[in-house]
């Protein structure tokens, strides 16, 4: 899919930093796994992660449930 945006002048942004906003937008809303969003950037997957830390988006998202999960399955590892 092709997305085109017109966006006023008066923003000061441009089409490479437009893409990268919106790929970071489209993993912060679950949307794109990192490495899609990667590309849409148009950087590595390195690249895009760093910049996501950065900015303060976190990679990694794990719910409560999740947490517990992972304590009870190393628990039992030992």
């Amino acid at each position: 899919m092709q997305v085109t945006l017109d966006v006023p002048d008066v923003a000061n942004i441009s089409q490479t930093d437009a893409q990268l906003l919106f790929a970071m937008k489209l993993f912060e809303a679950d949307k794109l796994p990192l490495g899609k969003a990667a590309e849409v950037a148009g950087l590595s997957y390195r690249a895009f992660y760093e910049i996501l830390k950065r900015y303060g988006i976190p990679v990694v998202t794990l719910t409560e449930e999740d947490v517990k999960w992972e304590i009870e399955n190393a628990r039992k590892a030992r």
